[in-house]
């Protein structure tokens, strides 16, 4: 059953590729072409600790939906509760992984971007609030 939510979380949670001239999260955050290497490093730190806490912020959003959600015994909110508390972990561990052990060899070795780890969190946490903020209106 894990393996099933494991796969499932993964699928739903995989940014879609973007089209060519739409940036992505982290470049609209943090411009390569107009800071230099310290001042982008400072930038994507930021913009990646800022991404958490909005991620963080979409999580206790959705909760709240499900607390109020009509027509559902407190049983039946307390199951879902737990269960996207134990998906939104499986979708962190996912994401770490990513990006700290796949999003650098994508990047190569002439990244010129930043941090290609920084980079994936932004980009990802940005994918995974707006799939929140779509289920959890």
């Amino acid at each position: 059953m894990r393996f099933v939510l494991l796969a499932a979380v993964l699928l739903g949670a995989a940014p879609m590729p973007a089209a060519a001239e739409a940036p992505r999260p982290s470049q609209e955050a943090c411009d390569t072409a107009k800071l230099g290497a310290r001042d982008l490093a400072d930038c994507l730190r930021t913009a990646a600790d800022k991404a958490d806490r909005e991620v963080k912020t979409a999580v206790e959003a959705a909760v709240k939906a499900i607390d109020t959600r009509q027509g559902l015994m407190s049983s039946q909110k307390g199951r879902w509760r737990r269960s996207l508390t134990e998906a939104q972990a499986l979708w962190v561990n996912w994401r770490d992984m990513e990006c700290q052990d796949v999003a650098p060899f994508e990047a190569g070795m002439a990244a010129k971007g930043g941090d290609p780890r920084l980079s994936c969190i932004i980009d990802a946490d940005s994918a995974r609030i707006a799939s929140l903020k779509a289920r959890y209106p």
